[in-house]
Order: structure tokens, then C-alpha cells, then sequence
């Protein structure tokens, strides 16, 4: 049997141990928790950044003014001044009676007032100085608020507003170059060339070193013309950073411009192959007109002066004087140009019709325009096209000489037949079909009037499309 000292120990050893597997699933929970808010924090930093980055919020609209700092409380030994300290009177001991019968009081006091008004007027310059201080801040702070509702405008493509920020930021600050620039780039995205030179020269009297300012003038004296003076930007922005691709692009289209302009050269075209182009730039040379009657016979050619001999003979020669018969056999000789009168009288070309039904209206305007208004040609050209097929051909909607010379092949007809009311029915359902309708001049009016009274006059077809034609086709300045 174990003593009572043995079974302590036991006891002990497995209160230790109880005490121990606790602890361990304590920090065991407290592990897993710590790592879990851990995940949490993580996955909510993550979203709060995707949503920060995806909302582009304006800056704040309305200016609020920075509080007015407090005036610093001066101590009684900085107030004081040596001139003061010495002309104060030394301190009379209480029991020092004879002292007290040569104290001069009204001197006193007339010393102290004194003293009091040199230290008030010393407190209006101290609060002078911090009033000025502190607009001075007002205003540079108002100039930056300006400047971030400039770059947000800036941001949003909005020049012209973003220019009336950049302006009032000026205004406020107009010693900082950094608005002259901002709004210099605004004008140039508005093609304001000149007002963008005149803000990047004062951004560059501000600070000689802004880059920028010389980079955008530079462009804006490409746009006006200056091309010297553009050059000479673009070096020196390239002396401060030569490894700049854009500025080193802009100088060498500002030297080929400047060298065309100065010598005329015309340089070849960038798409031709590298291997046939011509290592020389090409010279521009005047064409000279040469007065061809000082000229010779002798150095023309021998059928040109046969030519030339043949027509003068013909122009000059009369009925009553025939021409003189060569003995020597002519070559064939070009007929002359006929006179107006023989060309009236030829007559005109036959044009051939396509023979392809076109399918889009750029196939049918090519062959329409090539017809050359033949009105019996186009009208044929015109009756191939199926009618279903217009709402297709004229999907932007039907030319108004189009129109017109339809109007013309429809009262040509004498017959009314299927084809022609199919084609006026499906001819109203093209786009802006009414405005072509209200718009039709007095001989289009009076072609449209004949082809409704043969339509009225004709029972053979259905009256529900001859109502229909009808109402669609009425004009409004003639009730039919």
C-alpha cells in the first residue's frame, strides 16, 4: 500500500498533466483564430483595394479653408526689453521711508503708459505678419485643391473645365510653373497652339529646368509653323534626356520639314522597298514652256511634217481651189478632228446593260452611273431588279434622281401590269420613303398623278393594293 506522501505525488503528477493537455488545446484554439482573422484581414485588404482601384472618386468639390493657427503666447522675460529693464526704477523696501518721500509717482505712471504702448504697437505688427502668413498659406492651398480638380478633369478627357481650374490655380499661386504646364497641355489637346506657347515660355521663366515645358512648347511651335525654334526645344530637351524616343522622333520630322521647306526636296514614299529607294534626296525642277515656233521643220520627224502639211492644206483650201495631187504614194494619214457640226450629228454610244442583277446599292449606283442617264437603257437596267430586293439595294434609302427617273419609266407605261404595282409596293417600304415623297418637284408630281389615274382606271388587279398605292404614294401638295 502506498503512504499518504506517494499518493500526493501521484495526485501531483496528474494535475500537471491535466494542467498541461489544457494549455495546449487553449493555445491550439488560440492558433487556429489567430490565423483564421489573419485570412479575413487579408481577403478584406484585398477587396478594399480592388474597390479603391475601380472607384476613381473626384476630389473633394467645395474648398475648406485650414483653421487659423492661435498666436503664440510670449513669455513675460521675452516681452520685456533691456531698454525697459533698465529704465524701471529700482524696488523700494518697505521700511525705507526716506525712499518713500522721493518716489516720484507720476513719472512713474507716465513711464509705464509709455512702455504699454510700445508693446501694443509691437502685438498689432506680430498680428499683421501672422494675418499675411496665413493668407499667403490660404491661397497656396487653394491652388492645390484647384490643380487636383484640374488633373481629375484632365483625367476624365474634360480639357476645356480642367483648363478653367488650372486658371483659377494660377490666380491663387501664379508663381508655380506646374499650372502653366498643366494647362499648356490642356490647350494642346484643344489645338490651342499659340495660348499652349505662351504657358509653357511662362512655366519656363518660372523654372528654366522644367522639361516638360520645353517638350510641349516644342510640339505647339511644330503645330504654328516655328519650326527653328521647335529644333531648338527639342535639343535642348534631349541634351537633359537624350534616351527620349518621342522627342528624338519629333526632331527628325522637324529637320525633314524645315529642309523641305528651305531647299524644296521631296523625299520618297516610306512604303516603297528599302532596296529600290534612292540613298539622294530628289530635287524639285521647274518645268519651262518652250515656244514650239521657233522650232524648225528640219528637226521634226518626217511624218509629223506630213501631218502637219496635210492639215494645213485642208484648212486652207477652198472648193474652188482643189488640192494639188502628190506623185509619190502617201502613207496612211490620221483623219482630222471633226468640226462641231460633224460631231452633232454622230450618234451617241450604245452603252451596254449589265447583264448581273445587283445585290447592294454600291453594285447598282457603279451601274447606274455608268448607264449615263440612257433613259431606255436604265429603265431596262431597272425592271431586271427583282421588287423584293429593294428594301435591300436601297437600305440607306432611295436617291432622289433615282426616284425621279423611276417615276418617269412607270408613266411611260401604258399597260399596268403585276410587275409594276409589286415594284410601287415594295418602293414604300424603303427608309425615308414620305421625305422623298414630300419633296418631289412639279414634273415629278405630274408623272406620279398620270401612273395613280391608270391605276384607278384599271380594275383588273386587287382594289386592297390599288388602295394601298394609293394612300401610300398621296403627296401633300397634290390630294389624289
Amino acid at each position: 500500500m502506498p503512504g499518504e506522501y506517494e499518493r500526493n505525488l501521484l495526485n501531483m503528477q496528474h494535475q500537471i498533466r491535466e494542467n498541461n493537455a489544457y494549455l495546449d488545446d487553449y493555445l491550439n484554439d488560440l492558433n487556429s483564430w489567430t490565423d483564421e482573422m489573419k485570412k479575413k484581414e487579408e481577403t478584406l485588404s484585398k477587396t478594399a483595394d480592388v474597390t479603391a482601384s475601380n472607384r476613381d472618386l473626384p476630389p473633394v468639390r467645395n474648398f475648406v479653408a485650414p483653421p487659423r493657427p492661435k498666436k503664440k503666447s510670449k513669455k513675460k522675460s521675452e516681452e520685456a526689453k533691456p531698454s525697459d529693464i533698465k529704465s524701471a526704477a529700482p524696488k523700494i523696501r518697505a521700511y525705507d521711508y526716506r525712499a518713500w518721500d522721493k518716489y516720484d509717482v507720476d513719472t512713474e505712471c507716465e513711464r509705464i503708459d509709455a512702455s504699454d504702448e510700445h508693446r501694443s504697437d509691437d502685438d498689432e505688427e506680430d498680428a499683421d505678419d501672422d494675418d499675411e502668413e496665413y493668407q499667403q498659406e490660404l491661397l497656396k492651398k487653394k491652388a492645390e485643391h484647384y490643380k487636383d480638380q484640374g488633373n481629375y478633369q484632365f483625367k476624365q478627357k474634360s480639357y476645356g473645365e480642367a483648363i478653367e481650374y488650372y486658371t483659377k490655380a494660377i490666380e491663387c499661386d501664379p508663381t508655380s510653373p506646374i499650372y502653366f504646364a498643366n494647362r499648356a497641355q490642356c490647350q494642346l489637346f484643344e489645338q490651342r497652339y499659340g495660348a499652349c506657347d505662351a504657358d509653357c515660355t511662362l512655366a519656363i521663366q518660372l523654372d528654366q529646368n522644367y522639361l516638360k515645358a520645353y517638350y510641349r512648347r516644342s510640339l505647339a511651335r511644330i503645330e504654328l509653323g516655328k519650326l527653328e525654334q521647335a529644333k531648338e526645344d527639342l535639343e535642348y530637351f534631349l541634351s537633359r534626356e537624350p534616351t527620349n524616343i518621342d522627342a528624338k522622333a519629333k526632331l527628325n520630322e522637324v529637320i525633314k520639314k524645315d529642309e523641305i521647306k528651305r531647299l524644296g526636296r521631296v523625299y520618297p514614299l516610306p512604303n516603297k522597298p528599302v532596296d529600290k529607294r534612292s540613298t539622294k534626296p530628289l530635287k524639285r525642277i521647274d518645268i519651262q514652256e518652250i515656244d514650239t515656233s521657233v522650232i524648225s521643220s528640219r528637226e521634226t520627224t518626217k511624218k509629223k511634217s506630213i501631218v502637219i502639211e496635210e492639215i494645213e492644206t485642208m484648212e486652207t483650201s477652198t472648193p474652188s481651189e482643189p488640192v494639188p495631187q502628190r506623185s509619190a504614194p502617201q502613207p496612211s494619214m490620221p483623219t482630222p478632228a471633226p468640226s462641231t457640226s460633224q460631231s452633232e450629228e454622230i450618234p451617241p454610244k450604245l452603252i451596254i446593260i449589265p447583264t448581273s442583277v445587283p445585290t447592294t446599292g454600291y453594285q447598282f449606283k457603279r451601274d447606274w452611273s455608268n448607264l449615263n442617264n440612257q433613259l431606255e437603257q436604265q429603265s431596262i437596267y431597272f425592271n431586271k431588279i427583282p421588287p423584293t430586293s429593294y428594301k435591300t439595294i436601297f437600305s440607306t434609302g432611295i436617291d432622289s434622281s433615282v426616284f425621279s427617273r423611276i417615276l418617269v419609266f412607270w408613266s411611260s407605261k401604258i399597260d399596268i401590269d403585276e410587275h409594276l404595282i409589286n415594284s410601287m409596293l415594295e418602293l414604300r417600304k424603303t427608309p425615308r420613303f414620305n421625305t422623298q415623297l414630300s419633296f418631289l418637284g412639279n414634273d415629278d408630281k405630274q408623272h406620279l398623278k398620270t401612273i395613280l389615274d391608270r391605276l384607278q382606271a384599271n380594275s383588273s388587279f386587287s382594289s386592297d393594293k390599288i388602295q394601298t398605292i394609293l394612300r401610300d404614294y398621296k403627296t401633300d401638295g397634290d390630294q389624289i
